[in-house]
């Protein structure tokens, strides 16, 4: 067999991880660079939008410098005309944008996200990525991208998973659940230092309402963006006649959910 014909059979395929920044996701990368490294060329990705909470990213800093994940950290970019996809820029820890500048831009264009029009996660994470395979002149849907979803919490699989190409390993091939990834965690050197319900992203409209009223309380300026954004941006790249676009689950506005909290405060002074 020539030189050529055997680099060829000994190439690896490539596969995606896309890491959030979260525990699931962490342990998912964990295990795929530790168990299938021999099968597969891993690239692993990281996607900032912004919004992430600072120890969000000194998470995804720890686990590059202890399991060595050699992360590429990415953010996006977005350009204003029509017609032109969102791209990416190579950042790291120290560059990472920490304020709204990238989720601003992004709703320029698109207008405010939520359940329905999902684009945050579209512009501001899979775009980026995708144009970060195309530099290496990789095509995105032809190579898998894992996602760290849980086993017990399958649900939030997207209905489009095998047209994106998305895999979910700790669903099927090693299903664990968030007990499991709680004690894996506890083991470690390091964690994310983060409650449940303050999650990766800045009061994300995919949280229960109990849950951002609690990361309300404990951040009192947590809905000043959401609140400027649904002032100055509700009817952005809205069609004639639609109503005004909000953030929050039940069609609630972030002015509907700080009255929440000033409610429930009222009711705790009374008592």
């Amino acid at each position: 067999m020539s030189a050529k014909a055997v680099a060829s059979v000994e190439k690896k395929p490539y596969y995606q991880i896309s890491f959030s920044g979260g525990r699931t996701s962490g342990y998912l990368t964990w295990y795929l660079l530790n168990n299938f490294s021999h099968k597969y060329e891993f690239i692993v990705t990281f996607a900032n939008t912004g919004l992430e909470h600072e120890k969000t990213l000194e998470f995804v800093r720890n686990c590059d410098k202890y399991f060595g994940f050699n992360t590429i950290w990415l953010e996006p970019v977005i350009h204003p005309q029509k017609r032109v996809g969102t791209t990416h820029k190579i950042i790291d820890f120290e560059t990472a944008t920490r304020n709204t500048d990238l989720f601003e831009e992004m709703i320029r264009k698109y207008g405010i996200p939520n359940k329905v029009y999902k684009h945050c996660t579209r512009e501001l994470k899979i775009r980026p990525m995708d144009s970060y395979l195309r530099s290496l002149g990789l095509q995105p849907k032809k190579i898998p991208t894992a996602i760290g979803i849980r086993a017990d919490e399958s649900r939030r699989c997207a209905n489009d998973a095998e047209q994106m190409n998305f895999v979910y390993p700790l669903v099927a091939d090693h299903p664990v659940d968030k007990q499991f990834i709680l004690d894996w965690w506890s083991k470690q050197e390091f964690d994310l230092g983060l409650e449940e319900h303050d999650g990766n992203c800045n009061m994300c409209f995919e949280k229960s309402d109990q849950k951002l009223l609690m990361q309300l309380e404990s951040n009192p300026n947590a809905l000043e963006f959401h609140l400027r954004m649904e002032l100055e941006h509700g009817h952005t790249n809205n069609r004639p006649g639609m109503p005004q676009r909000v953030f929050f689950r039940q069609k609630k506005s972030a002015l509907d959910l700080l009255s929440m909290a000033n409610q429930m405060n009222d009711h705790r002074i009374a008592a």
